[in-house]
């Protein structure tokens, strides 16, 4: 089993993250630059074969500020994606679809309404249309 101990700095507005085994302190001045550079010390180290996230092995030590601030950022990033627009939205915007239509296809009616004959085709008229291009069928 890997222990590990995380602390913050409220000071420094550092992180420190102690891995007792090797005697390796590490740190940095974000929480995700934490785990990111633990990830790469330990399996660097062959401690790890995969990753931190698939390991069991790993207890995690942390201080009250350390806690707050993955309870913050992940906070933080849940009022992001709530606010933040969907990836439909983003698209229909591309398309040219405002929030009241409903398909590409209401917004290219309304653009086109009055402007085009009928959309069906008889026999006849493709028969027409097909002798133009030289088939006799």
């Amino acid at each position: 089993m890997i222990d590990v101990v995380i602390n913050f700095d409220s000071e420094r507005k550092e992180f420190k993250l102690y891995e007792p085994t090797t005697d390796t302190l590490l740190i940095t001045t974000s929480l995700g630059e934490t785990f990111a550079k633990l990830d790469e010390f330990l399996k660097d180290r062959g401690l790890i074969a995969s990753n931190i996230l698939s390991t069991v092995d790993i207890n995690y030590h942390i201080d009250s500020p350390t806690f707050i601030a993955m309870v913050k950022s992940n906070a933080d990033l849940l009022k992001r994606l709530n606010n933040a627009p969907s990836g439909f939205m983003i698209s229909s915007n591309r398309f040219g679809i405002s929030q009241g239509q409903s398909s590409l296809s209401d917004s290219y009616k309304e653009k086109s309404r009055g402007k085009r004959k009928s959309a069906t085709f008889s026999k006849t008229s493709f028969n027409n249309s097909n002798k133009k291009f030289g088939n006799n069928s």
